[in-house]
């Protein structure tokens, strides 16, 4: 697929691995060992990469795991990486379509339009040979003042308050096992099953081999599960977070822009 508004291949990135604007971050994220995206990253990464931890990049002062950090925590990580809005920011993860969507969509609660996700991740880059580095620059610190796009975070209220309104529409990006109560979920002390009313679509469904779908097969998909109305408030979740960016990326590339994250999740809503 040739560069878009939110993706890009890994030859296109090649191609400006010199730009001056650009900025790389590596966000490779493995829900069952936290250390391990970066202890990869310090082994070999894509040459002038930023690690982001999405961990560490959360919201500390709740007890759900990564939920969107605050403010000035943000700001904080963007100055002492030297990262701005005005960079064009490169985000990638292992394989193409798991973490990065995640960081992606932070980017743009925070404000940021120039943000792309890298079609197959570190791994199509290491498929080209295209080269690494295990060298970790210190970037020049800059000072940002960011804004915040707080409507697109939507709380375990509101999803209760407008469960059963006509307006509101949930999709899960959980795998249909777990949708449908059929497998246990994967933290402790959580129910199995789904958020009354809500609808399936995997996230996994929505790109193959690493790369996302094209626009018709993605029209396909959401038509086959969903009535699309841009009028509605659409609702993303998954298992604490994650995924559902998955979804919401989907949903931009289609045009609409009446996306939401649940960001506490099943790992909210499921909780015994």
């Amino acid at each position: 697929m040739a560069m878009t508004k939110q993706l890009i291949s890994s030859k296109e990135l090649k191609k400006i691995l010199d730009n001056n604007n650009l900025k790389i971050l590596d966000s490779r994220w493995f829900l069952n060992d936290s250390k391990k995206g970066l202890e990869d990253f310090k082994k070999s990464h894509i040459p002038n990469a930023i690690f982001f931890d999405i961990d560490k990049n959360s919201n500390q002062q709740i007890e759900l795991p990564h939920m969107i950090p605050q403010k000035k925590q943000f700001e904080k990580y963007l100055d002492q990486n030297g990262i701005s809005s005005k960079n064009l920011i490169v985000i990638y993860d292992q394989s193409g379509f798991f973490s990065s969507a995640r960081v992606w969509f932070m980017l743009i609660y925070f404000g940021f339009k120039n943000v792309k996700i890298l079609e197959q991740g570190f791994q199509g880059w290491l498929n080209n040979n295209y080269p690494v580095s295990k060298l970790i620059k210190q970037p020049e610190k800059k000072k940002n003042k960011i804004i915040e796009k707080k409507e697109l975070i939507k709380d375990k209220e509101f999803i209760s308050k407008n469960l059963r309104k006509d307006n509101l529409l949930i999709i899960d990006a959980r795998s249909e096992k777990r949708f449908l109560g059929l497998e246990k979920e994967k933290r402790p002390n959580l129910y199995s099953g789904n958020i009354p009313g809500s609808i399936n679509i995997p996230y996994t469904s929505l790109s193959k081999n690493g790369k996302f779908l094209k626009k018709n097969n993605l029209l396909k998909i959401f038509k086959k599960s969903m009535n699309l109305d841009k009028k509605k408030n659409i609702v993303c979740t998954c298992g604490s977070g994650i995924t559902a960016c998955n979804v919401i990326l989907a949903l931009d590339i289609l045009g609409f822009n009446n996306y939401n994250l649940y960001d506490g999740s099943w790992a909210e809503w499921g909780k015994n």
